[in-house]
């Protein structure tokens, strides 16, 4: 009895050990999680000291092609002690240029300014942009700092911020590029990244949500990228808009870099992310001249020159293409821009549509025919399932330009009757898409004249990416402010008058920092996602016009 009693007394000593030291690591696992967490949220941006190239290394900038040619150099510096610069060399493509990685400076929800002095070396004149890249790979943002037009010999400054509102993605850089030489070459120097006394922002919640004023009228749409999917941007897109178009992940350069390989899983990110909201996901776009594969039109000969496809090979990837596209995303989107911008800016006879095309690698490869092609193709889909409710539309820019909607409303005309020949009442080109993306010297009346030819037609309108450049070098004065406000009001007066016709009014980008024309300051809400005259103007566009007409009155 008693060797029982000391046998149990042993395992009740063991069981209570075995909790302490169980209580004791798993405390200690505890703190460590809680540590890790408390790294991962705390302010752990580490201190950027400015990069003056002095110890001959190139402190972490590589080439972003890795063809270019990016060294330390003492041929030049920016300072009067100075004895090095950063030069760059052997580029070839515009976007060649050095990068660096800087997401270990970076604490998410804080605004940074980014400075660095560059000079030109060859040719003459050329414009260094410096931008910064939030993502990689497919999931990539890349958003525009600052551009400056250089001189060769003169050290110029590029200056510009940004508020970095979603990091999950684990990578940032800063880079330079050019924008109008692809081969120039030039030198950087004194690279700074410093955060600004700018404090986080949030939501104005007191404002009223654009697509609730327009719920009656027609959908209300912005364009979106992986940035947008967290933090304030994502809480804005949700208040304001019940649509939205990928800005890159859909392009089929995305979608098929190689013949054959589609790659759909960001796209279907982006896509889920939207309806899993309540927003309704507009498709951009099968068909363009711009960020497509070389490979679907084009092909290099054995003397290395960039021949064209036949017409029979260029087609059937064309329709490969937009078949497999439109059929993997199904009546998730409610409508695609089959082909985008194929006609030429303010063509002289636009009676002749076809001779107002832009001659693109389609063009050349298939013929002038190529846009019906497109449309054929993602017709065939849709007649293949009668229950999706998607819209087929031909998208472009510059259409308040007389000559080139004219263009285009022939264009429209004649493939849809061509069309309903064989298939009575039914249309091949569901939509237009009026791009917008206008300056405060727009004229109203142009964007009028052009919406109203094109309801002629019978088929849906939409305002694909409006935007309305007013500022320079990423200000806006306040006279500009409230001009820009203005023409946005008039131009919401036109579109809720013609509201029967319009399905979607899309602005291009968030807000001022994240736009691409963001050193114009085009949009409703400036880079600190607060709101702009442009935004009351859209609000309530009768009243801000009279309250416009009266101030200036005032000044007269």
């Amino acid at each position: 009895m008693k060797k029982k009693k000391w046998l149990m007394a042993v395992v009740i000593l063991a069981v209570l050990v075995s909790a302490l030291l169980y209580t004791l690591l798993m405390g200690h696992q505890a703190d460590t999680d809680y540590n890790e967490a408390s790294t991962n949220n705390a302010e752990t941006d580490e201190p950027f000291n400015i990069i003056s190239f002095e110890d001959g290394k190139a402190n972490g900038f590589v080439g972003r092609a890795g063809s270019e040619v990016v060294s330390v150099t003492d041929k030049e510096n920016h300072t009067e002690d100075g004895k090095h610069a950063l030069m760059v060399e052997g580029r070839a493509v515009d976007w060649h240029g050095p990068t660096l990685r800087v997401e270990k400076y970076i604490e998410q929800g804080s605004e940074y300014k980014v400075v660095a002095w560059v000079k030109l070396i060859d040719p003459a004149r050329a414009t260094i942009q410096l931008s910064t890249q939030i993502g990689d790979g497919d999931e990539a943002s890349y958003i525009n700092l600052s551009s400056i037009t250089a001189n060769a010999n003169d050290w110029v400054k590029l200056e510009g911020t940004y508020r970095y509102n979603n990091l999950s993605s684990g990578y940032v850089t800063i880079y330079f590029e050019t924008i109008d030489n692809p081969a120039a070459s030039f030198y950087i120097d004194d690279v700074q990244l410093e955060k600004t006394p700018s404090q986080a922002v949030e939501v104005q919640e007191d404002l009223k949500p654009i697509k609730d004023v327009y719920e009656d009228d027609f959908l209300i749409g912005n364009a979106i990228s992986f940035q947008t999917l967290q933090g304030i941007r994502f809480d804005m897109l949700e208040m304001h808009y019940n649509s939205a178009t990928a800005e890159n992940a859909m392009k089929p350069g995305e979608l098929q870099p190689e013949k054959g390989q589609f790659k759909f899983s960001s796209a279907d990110k982006l896509v889920d992310a939207m309806l899993d909201v309540g927003i309704k996901v507009h498709g951009h776009t099968l068909v363009w001249h711009q960020q497509s594969p070389d490979w679907m039109n084009t092909f290099i000969d054995n003397e290395g020159n960039k021949v064209y496809l036949s017409r029979d090979e260029a087609l059937e990837n064309m329709r490969t293409h937009t078949k497999t596209v439109v059929e993997h995303f199904g009546d998730r989107v409610i409508s695609w821009d089959v082909v985008n911008e194929a006609m030429n800016d303010n063509p002289p006879n636009p009676a002749n549509w076809r001779a107002s095309l832009r001659q693109s690698a389609w063009y050349h490869a298939i013929g002038d025919d190529y846009i019906e092609q497109a449309f054929l193709a993602a017709r065939e889909v849709l007649d293949s399932h009668p229950d999706w409710d998607v819209k087929l539309y031909y998208n472009d820019y510059n259409d308040d330009n007389q000559n080139k909607s004219k263009a285009i409303y022939n264009m429209v005309k004649e493939i849809n009757e061509k069309y309903q020949q064989e298939h009575p009442g039914k249309l091949l080109i569901d939509g237009v898409g009026m791009q917008a993306h206008y300056s405060i010297n727009t004229n109203p009346k142009n964007v009028a004249l052009s919406l109203e030819r094109f309801i002629e037609l019978g088929v849906e309108i939409s305002v694909t990416e409006l935007d309305i450049r007013a500022g320079e070098n990423h200000k806006l004065t306040d006279k500009l402010a409230k001009e820009q406000g203005y023409l946005y009001a008039q131009l919401f007066e036109l579109y809720k008058e013609n509201a029967d016709h319009i399905a979607r009014i899309t602005f291009w980008g968030m807000d001022d920092g994240t736009s691409w024309r963001a050193v114009n300051t085009p949009l409703l809400f400036d880079s600190n996602q607060q709101a702009k005259p442009a935004y009351y103007g859209v609000i309530d566009p009768t009243e801000f016009i009279l309250e416009y007409s009266l101030e200036e009155a005032d000044i007269r």
